[in-house]
């Protein structure tokens, strides 16, 4: 009878730790998912950023080649009409406000300063205090 009683309990607490292991089979795959979902929106940003970058920096570009046309072309005219008015000053204001610009949407745009990163331990620990008492 004592044989019997043991196999049952034992029978029963292989139930009960196959169905634990289970939830935290199934508990791990969502977290999983969770954490590739991030990454993937990670990836997603990243590239964004890049071509939004490459695109200022075209945009930068054609301002300067812009301003270096206008420069020559009253470069031209002046010399045309005897006048050697060159406005170097205002056209170097002109590149430094494109420059500056492009800073500033830029910077908009740029990841902020590095959180801290947490070891594993400190992780599991925040994981621990999230869940409920009653799923443990």
């Amino acid at each position: 009878m004592i044989v019997i009683a043991a196999v049952i309990v034992a029978f029963v607490a292989v139930l009960v730790a196959a169905v634990r292991l289970n939830m935290a089979v199934t508990d791990a795959g969502e977290r999983f998912r969770v954490l590739a979902a991030g990454y993937g929106d990670a990836g997603l940003l990243v590239g964004a950023r890049q071509r939004f970058r490459r695109r200022q920096e075209s945009v930068e570009q054609a301002v300067d080649t812009g301003t270096v046309g206008l420069q020559t072309a009253h470069r031209t005219i002046s010399s045309w009409f005897g006048t050697q008015q060159t406005g170097e000053g205002f056209y170097n204001n002109v590149r430094a406000f494109n420059r500056n610009l492009g800073r500033t949407v830029s910077g908009l745009f740029a990841p902020g300063p590095k959180k801290h990163s947490e070891s594993l331990e400190e992780w599991r620990e925040q994981q621990d205090s999230d869940t409920p008492r009653d799923k443990r």
